[in-house]
């Protein structure tokens, strides 16, 4: 059926006169690929890792408010492009080995490795999509002032950007104070890095 006038007044739509999104049903398999593409935020993504000798890294990478899905996407792409660029380049030298010469696969698969990166780099740099971020890591048994505020700061942001999250989901805020939140914790974090 072709959009029409008519077709858009039938649009179900809350009283903020947004469209409904919360009980779209999506397909099991468009779920995990959409899932794999954006991630498990709109606002971005956040990890805690414990490593040897109880050494923690904290990161947070927040994408600005109102920002495209599909920016979203090739800002994450370009984030993940130099390893996933060189396993796929290792792939094509094993697999080129076979069938042609030894020489011209990796001179080829580097080139359109490169060619690649600076094609994302141009439509998902930094002018395009402005990224910011915030990394620490605390060790055991050391109380540096600076890296404790910089912690606090990191659970204060997370709690903020997932609460929003849950509030969304069940429905007690609507996309607009979402994305004001969103905006809150964007401005607030420190414009140190970025990914």
């Amino acid at each position: 059926m072709p959009f029409s006038l008519a077709s858009a007044f039938q649009i179900p739509r809350t009283s903020d006169c947004m469209p409904n999104t919360q009980h779209q049903t999506v397909e099991p398999g468009a779920r995990w690929f959409s899932r794999l593409l954006d991630g498990d935020h709109p606002w971005g993504s956040y990890d805690v890792k414990i490593s040897q000798y109880a050494v923690r890294r904290y990161r947070l990478i927040i994408y600005p408010p109102g920002t495209a899905t599909a920016d979203r996407r090739l800002a994450r792409l370009r984030r993940g492009w130099p390893l996933g660029g060189a396993v796929l380049i290792l792939f094509a030298i094993m697999i080129g080995d076979a069938v042609s010469s030894p020489y011209i696969v990796p001179a080829v698969a580097i080139t359109a490795c490169l060619s690649v990166h600076v094609l994302l780099s141009l439509l998902a740099g930094p002018n395009r999509v402005h990224v910011k971020s915030m990394s620490l890591v605390l060790m055991p048994a050391v109380t540096d002032e600076d890296e404790r505020r910089r912690h606090d700061e990191w659970k204060t942001l997370t709690h903020m950007l997932t609460r929003a999250d849950d509030m969304l989901s069940t429905g007690a805020i609507s996309p607009v104070e979402y994305e004001a939140i969103w905006w809150q914790a964007y401005d607030r974090l420190e414009d140190t890095t970025h990914v």
